[in-house]
This record gives C-alpha cells, structure tokens and sequence, in this order.
C-alpha cells in the first residue's frame, strides 16, 4: 500500500493522529510505503511560520478572538470563500508531489489539507481514495468538503450535524480518532507509581495541558497543592518548559503537604494514565480520546473557545466529565468525585462505552475498502498546476484586502 498523510502542525493532535495512522498501516501491511506532510510547511514554510504563528499566539494570548473566529467562519460566507481561494491557490502546489509518489489513498487530519484535497477532486485533478480524520467530537464548517470518500468521526453524535450540511451519511464512519498503537500497551499501576516513590494505595490526579501545557494548570495544581484532602499529585506540562521550572518550585518547597511529582515532555502519557484515579485537562481532541481508553475520569478546564468547547459539552452531556470552569474551587470538585466510589464507577463505565481501542483495525479495513474500489490511475499534467499556480500569484493581493476588512471586522465584534 503506498498512502499519504496531510497534516498541520498545529498543537500536537493533528500529527500524533497522523503518526498513529501511519504507524497502523505499518501494522496491518508490512512493506508499505507511507509518508506524512507538514502541509503548509511543505507548500511554503513562510506561509506555515506564520499561519502557525498566529494561531498558536492567539490561542495563548487571547483565545476569545480565536472562539469568534471560530463562531463567525461558521456563518459568515465571505469568511468561508476567502479561505477556500486562499486555499486553492496553495493547492495545486501538492500535485507535483501526488503525481511522483503515486499514492494509493489519500489521508489529511487537518481541514486545511482535507480542503485542498476536495478541491482537486472537484478540479478532476486526481481522483485517488480522500479520509479526513475529524479530530475532535463537534464537527465545524472548516472540515466538510464535497467529494470526500469517507470522513472518520469520534463519536455517532456528530453524523446528524454533518448530514444537515450536506455530507452524504455513507461517507461518514464513527470509528473514532486513531491513537498511537503503543498506547494501548497496558502497564502496572503499582509499579508505575512505585517508580516515582508514589504510594500505591492512594488515589492520584494527573494533571497535563496537550503537548503545550497550556490552559491553569499552575492555578490548579497549587490550589490542590495546599488540600487538606488525601491524595497525590501529577503533573506533565508538555514542552512548556516555564510552567515546568515555576511547577518545580512548588514542589521543592517545604510547605507543601502533598506528594507530587513534575514531569517535561514524555512519551508515556499511557503509563501515567493508567496509574491515575482523575485526569484534570483541557479538552483537546486527542487527549480525550487517549483518556477514553484508559477509562479515566476527567476534569475540564480552560478549553480553547470553539472546537475544545465542543468537545468539553460532548464530554458533560455524555457523562465523561466534570467541568472546573464552574464557580466551586477546584479542590473541592475535586475531592467530591475523587472520593465518592459510586461516581467514580459510573463515569468509567461511560468512558468505556466511548472508547474505541480497535479504531487503527477498523480504518485500515476501510482504506482498503476505497482502495480496492478504485481503478482509477492517475495521470497529472505538469503544464496544468504551473499555468494555475503562475496565474493565482496576482490573486493573493486581492484576496489579502478582502482578509483584512473581515479581520478588522472581528477585532471590532
């Protein structure tokens, strides 16, 4: 099987979704040839430094902006057209690369990539397999293009939503969001929390942010820190190397009447899953469902306005969560839940009804399903993309107006 992969750099969800499909095809079919793109670093590393840049900025500075970007680009049509010609321009710049690989499914975990692949099937530029992998639990307008074979979801509640858009009910499959294959490698609590000179018979809260150890996690950890309550705290902050440092002070301090323990970036996010009683997390779309497997309670907090609040009201209507947002403190959220035995099994029952440890089984069965139903081959002309590529150069000005009005638009909203 020759596959390949459009992802976005944007967080950590959209590549570890994108490792992990790859990693499952390796599984499934030995001997294949899979390659994953960083798709705007790959069309323009400009263009990517600052689409990221701006993203991740936003996020982290004022993350209200990002949330009415979100809600307005869900209703405003110029918004949405703006992007797509954006979007085809940079487009035809992956046909090169599609023509030399030859591949025999097409795979994006970013809606960036999954429009630029819809819009060269419209084109009738390939007419190759397209998943796109939904990695989060609430669909968005961003993510559903025309003539995509089959869309992967999270969970059933997401099809009603995406069909009232006008995306065919058979082309969306609730398999869920694929994980990497070496998280579902069970561990030994006891051993795990013996490692870090834990006790084995206390309950244990996990606290992490995503990859980027973002949202009030020092807020939360220090207010848990000074509980009278008894249990044990830890933390993983991701590549956030400040809160690390800051996280650490605490934990040195004589005044502290809790066993923590501080950990960087790790790979072994499973590990200290499974060895906790209460994930506390903001809700991204790939730590949910790593937590689902591991049928771990979980605390909400800080979710980035739009797609993570979306996920945070699947997790609350379905009985997965408590949410920290609310006016009670933490601690005593908390404690509520942590200690009460009869909640505690209620709340994993549903994670377990969620779950979905066979997702890579059941997606690489269906890309060989697309694969095998296409005779189609391939057959690009270079004269095509570089005459369309020349042409839309004087386009971008154009387009750039039109972006900053809605711009300026949203900032006075």
């Amino acid at each position: 099987m020759k596959a390949l992969i459009f992802s976005v750099s944007a967080g950590g969800g959209h590549g570890r979704a994108a490792e992990a499909v790859k990693d499952y095809i390796d599984i499934y079919s030995p001997g294949s040839c899979v390659k994953i793109i960083d798709t705007l670093k790959y069309i323009n590393p400009i263009i990517d430094k600052v689409i990221i840049g701006s993203y991740l900025k936003t996020i982290k500075i004022t993350p209200s902006l990002f949330g009415k970007l979100y809600d307005y680009s869900e209703t405003d049509y110029g918004l949405a057209t703006i992007s797509s010609k954006f979007n085809e321009i940079m487009t035809y710049r992956l046909l090169p690369l599609i023509n030399e690989f030859d591949p025999d499914i097409l795979i994006a975990t970013h809606p960036f990539p999954t429009e630029m692949l819809s819009i060269l099937k419209i084109k009738h530029k390939i007419e190759i397999p397209t998943v796109s992998i939904l990695t989060d639990y609430a669909p968005h307008s961003f993510w559903l293009h025309p003539c995509i074979d089959a869309y992967v979801v999270s969970n059933a509640d997401m099809i009603p939503e995406m069909v009232s858009k006008g995306i065919p009910k058979n082309t969306i499959y609730d398999i869920g969001i694929p994980v990497c294959p070496e998280f579902l490698k069970q561990y030994d609590r006891n051993k795990t929390l013996t490692e870090i000179n834990f006790s084995t018979t206390k309950p244990t809260v996990l606290i992490m942010g995503g990859s980027l150890g973002m949202g009030k996690i020092e807020t939360i950890y220090e207010e848990l820190l000074f509980s009278d309550d008894d249990f044990q705290i830890l933390v993983i902050t991701g590549n956030n190397k400040k809160l690390y440092y800051e996280l650490m002070k605490y934990q040195n301090s004589y005044y502290t009447c809790k066993k923590t323990y501080i950990i960087g970036f790790t790979d072994n996010v499973n590990k200290y899953m499974q060895a906790s009683d209460l994930l506390l997390t903001k809700p991204g779309g790939l730590t949910i469902t790593e937590a689902l497997i591991c049928k771990i309670p979980i605390g909400i907090f800080s979710p980035i306005p739009g797609q993570e609040e979306k996920n945070a009201e699947f997790l609350l209507k379905h009985n997965l969560a408590i949410n920290l947002s609310k006016k009670e403190t933490a601690n005593a959220q908390v404690v509520d839940l942590l200690f009460n035995t009869d909640r505690m099994r209620e709340i994993k029952l549903s994670c377990d009804k969620f779950s979905k440890p066979y997702v890579g089984r059941d997606l690489f069965n269906l890309i060989t399903r697309l694969i095998n139903k296409n005779n189609y081959t391939p057959d690009y002309k270079d004269d095509d993309y570089k005459k369309k590529d020349s042409n839309n150069k004087g386009f971008f000005k154009s387009i750039q107006k039109q972006f900053l009005k809605t711009a300026e638009k949203l900032f006075s909203m």
